[in-house]
């Protein structure tokens, strides 16, 4: 046969699943396991042999080779050859191929496949085919209405409305692009009828009409499947196995009825979390003291959460990309906590194109820009308060604003590709002031007449991340300035302002399949400087005497703190089904001159297809306040707290999108720091110890959560936690009631999707009233004229119940362009007078209940593009 009419045609023939084989390291199935074998995405051709081409030979090779979790071919080998330089070809070819990798219960894993590489050589060229009109006769955009998102990865289909001529095609189709471009070729003049179809959007048709040698160019706009107010990603860690771990999404964390439309409110609906008083944002988390958990936000600790009253936080909702809630037996990673940790990631922005939103509701108004800037982009955003002229306007008689509450924040992120990475510039702050003053003084205390205070902080952070081999290396440096001052009455006044530096440096590294280990730091160097006129704090469950009967000290003067933290953690997975994760953490405190090492131990093993169970074990360390180790205030002596926190689980799925949680927890405290009456003697002179390393704890409960994840038609929530917070003030003391101890939590929520960009929410919230000390009557002070408080047995009265109905109300308005917003916040429906402190007369005869916010609707606006 002469080669010159020779024409090779490769056939590869895709080996059915009974060949595709798992190799040893891959998941075997099991009972009601699944298994889907490896899919051939992109084929690389191989070039006929020209020995076999000059001989006029055809021939089939049988290849064995793996395909890795990634979907990448390796380890080719043949296994049956046919000579002639088939084998050579066949395997230079199927190491080019890229598959869709082998899925073991929907999660990606290496397999072991066989393949047969066909080669066949034909005497003649196949007949060539009647070549087609190619040239574009409709093209243009297609875009989701409002947010102008490309539909990505749908398709125009045009058919023609007169019956076509013999041969012509009976439809044209194009699929649509990432961009949202498409384009039909070879469409003869006439009239078309075109449907659009694509994911997240709603099926679209209408009917265009192509005249002879006309081009015609089209934008549709087309409505979303679902109104869903935010796009939000949240990134997974490899190394990051907590036990009571919830990531919410940015739709379930703004959608949630009593939060104001503020994501990071919506953490006190989660299990674990108890209620603050005077919704002040506290966060308290297992029974712990607000000053035991730490708050993240873009991996760097940040001094304060919410605004002044906590309505809102520092942080608009727009901007954030995750929130990682942990209560508990949470990684090395995070340090200096004894009780929970929260871990707010900001966004980058947009690359598409320049967006803009704006909103404004009872509270604040806000802007926010974002979009590309060269190969990255840029994300600004600001926020400003108008609830002093509110304020101003409805405050009560005798209560005169010299300043009324102010906040503001602000936010940047900018990312850019640099040298193989990604450099991200992050710039946020926030600052509070309230100035009020009082008609009349207070009848408890004649000293007060007018109260202030401003709370603030300005930060920069600078993050860069790469990848190099096997390595993943986070660098990150970041440093600012924050403060606290204010005034309360004639004597008491505080200024403290503090420079601080962090820095943050991890890396990970991939052992194998089943071995990854994570190694960092995090450093901290703060400069305090402190000017203070205030009486000593008062000790916990205990009344504070009024400001005119205590002593005011002094204290002025520079400190400066240094934390330095190490830790390292491995994450072993010796089977498909178990994954083990050691670690340790090494924490040195330059103000105590003591340091601390935390080993933990988190596991979990998937008993069946839909159920886990995890367990941990570990011990975490804090420095006390900085207040308690004073020199002047409190005790230089004192060493780290210390935790130990024991938690099991259970996440059971019980239909698609419910999983039941079931946790059960356990945290014994110790050389926690208390109020003592003891005598020292330093430097020959003796003096009050004030504070000693001698407190216990203990805090035990249960938490169950119920949690439907985001479907087309609602989703929602409903977490219950049991449990029970106490204290030891000294050995021979005996276990009383925490401060902040809370029995039960019950919080039902839930938000549904209705026509037409109507949607519906509802969170109903039942909490134990928290504990508090009484009084038994007061003393008389002749020297200052007021009362003293008889303290009775610490915490051993306990506030009313509290519960309210929240409701929330949302209708979008799409427009092509841009998107309209509404939404009313109505907290506290029924408007039940909760009670938030139990208050003593100024002679400490009787106590009266100060409630808190009755009902208060919020109506919200926004617009964006």
């Amino acid at each position: 046969m002469p080669a010159s009419r020779a024409a090779a045609l490769l056939l590869l023939i895709a080996s059915a699943p009974a060949l595709a084989q798992m190799s040893p390291d891959a998941p075997a199935s099991e009972g009601a396991s699944s298994f889907t074998p490896p899919k051939l995405v992109k084929r690389s051709s191989a070039a006929y042999p020209k020995e076999a081409l000059a001989n006029g030979v055809s021939g089939t090779v049988v290849l064995e080779f793996d395909v890795d979790e990634k979907g990448a071919v390796a380890n080719v080998t043949v296994k049956t050859g046919a000579g002639h330089g088939f084998d050579e070809a066949a395997k230079a070819a199927v190491a080019q191929f890229v598959f869709q990798p082998a899925q073991h219960d929907g999660a990606p894993v290496p397999s072991h496949v066989t393949y047969a590489y066909k080669f066949v050589l034909k005497t003649a060229p196949a007949p060539a085919k009647e070549k087609r009109d190619e040239t574009v006769r409709l093209k243009g955009g297609v875009y989701l209405r409002g947010t102008r998102a490309p539909v990505a990865g749908g398709k125009v289909i045009a058919v023609p409305k007169e019956t076509p001529a013999k041969g012509e095609p009976t439809s044209y189709s194009s699929r649509i692009d990432d961009a949202g471009q498409f384009a039909l070729k070879g469409l003869p003049p006439g009239r078309y009828h075109i449907v659009v179809n694509g994911p997240k959007a709603d099926r679209f048709e209408t009917d265009e009409t192509i005249g002879k040698d006309q081009v015609v160019t089209v934008h549709y706009f087309i409505r979303p499947s679902q109104y869903t107010r935010y796009e939000s990603t949240v990134h997974g860690d490899l190394n990051r196995e907590e036990i009571s771990r919830q990531t919410l999404t940015t739709e379930e964390l703004v959608k949630m009825p009593g939060t104001m439309g503020d994501a990071l409110r919506a953490i006190e609906n989660l299990p674990g979390v108890a209620r603050a008083p005077f919704n002040s944002g506290l966060l308290i988390i297992r029974g712990g003291k607000p000053t035991d958990s730490k708050v993240f936000l873009g991996a760097s600790e940040v001094p304060q959460l919410y605004h002044f009253g906590g309505f809102t936080s520092i942080v608009p909702t727009e901007a954030i990309e995750s929130l990682d809630f942990l209560p508990g037996n949470f990684s090395v990673r995070y340090g200096r906590a004894i009780a929970g940790v929260i871990d707010v990631e900001l966004r980058e922005g947009k690359r598409d194109r320049w967006h803009g939103s704006a909103e404004t509701n009872l509270f604040d108004t806000g802007v926010m820009a974002e979009g590309p800037v060269g190969k990255g982009s840029l994300l600004l955003a600001a926020r400003r308060s108008y609830i002093d002229a509110i304020l101003q306007a409805v405050a009560p008689p005798g209560l005169a604003f010299t300043d009324a509450p102010v906040y503001y924040d602000y936010q940047g992120v900018f990312d850019y590709p640099v040298a193989g990475g990604k450099l991200k510039v992050m710039v946020l702050g926030s600052d509070d002031v309230l100035k009020l003053v009082f008609d009349q003084p207070a009848d408890a205390d004649p000293s007060i007449t007018a109260f202030g205070t401003h709370i603030f902080f300005h930060k920069a952070q600078v993050r860069y991340t790469h990848a190099v081999g096997r390595w993943n290396l986070f660098a990150q440096v970041a440093g600012g300035y924050s403060g606290q001052e204010g005034a309360l009455g004639n004597n008491l006044r505080y200024d403290v302002g503090i420079g601080q530096v962090d820095a943050r440096i991890e890396g990970r590294y991939v052992w194998s399949k089943k071995l990854r280990f994570l190694v960092g730091t995090d450093d901290t160097y703060s400069h305090v400087a402190l000017d203070l006129d205030v009486p000593p704090p008062p000790h916990e469950g205990q009344i504070p005497s009024p400001i005119s009967a205590t002593a005011i000290e002094h204290r002025h003067g520079i400190q400066n703190y240094g934390l330095i933290g190490l830790f390292v953690e491995a994450r072993w997975q010796p089977t498909e089904k178990l994954v083990i994760t050691p670690g340790l953490r090494f924490d040195w405190y330059s103000a105590l001159h003591h340091p601390s090492f935390d080993p933990r131990l988190t596991a979990s093993y998937q008993v069946a297809r839909f159920t886990t169970l995890k367990a941990g074990v570990g011990l975490f360390s804090q420095s006390p306040q900085s207040t308690d180790f004073d020199p002047q205030f409190g005790n230089p002596a004192l060493r780290p707290e210390q935790a130990l926190h024991t938690t099991l689980s259970l996440e059971q799925g019980i239909a698609p999108g419910v999983m039941l949680t079931l946790t059960g927890f356990y945290k014994h405290l110790w050389d926690l720091s208390t109020p003592t009456n003891n005598f020292l003697s330093l430097s020959g002179q003796t003096t009050p110890e004030r504070f000693a390393s001698i407190g216990e704890g203990r805090i035990y409960g249960m938490e169950i959560m119920l949690r439907q994840a985001i479907s087309k038609y609602l989703f929602g929530w409903v977490s219950y936690t049991l449990m029970k917070s106490e204290r030891k003030d000294c050995d021979t003391c005996g276990w009383r009631l925490f401060d902040y101890d809370q029995t039960h939590v019950l919080i039902a929520a839930v938000h549904a999707y209705l026509p037409k960009g109507w949607e519906l929410g509802a969170r109903f919230r039942y909490i134990t009233g928290l504990p508090y000390t009484p009084a038994y009557g007061g003393f008389y002070d002749a020297d200052s004229d007021v009362y003293a408080p008889a303290n009775g047995p610490v915490n051993t009265g306990r506030l009313a119940d509290y519960h309210a109905l929240d409701l929330r109300i949302d209708k979008t308005f799409l427009f092509k362009r841009w998107v309209l917003k509404l939404y009313l916040d109505i907290t506290n429906v029924y408007d039940h007078s909760n009670e938030e402190v139990n208050q003593p007369a100024f002679d400490f005869s009787r106590r009266a209940a100060i409630t808190g916010l009755p009902i208060i609707p919020s109506f919200g606006i926004r617009g964006e593009f």
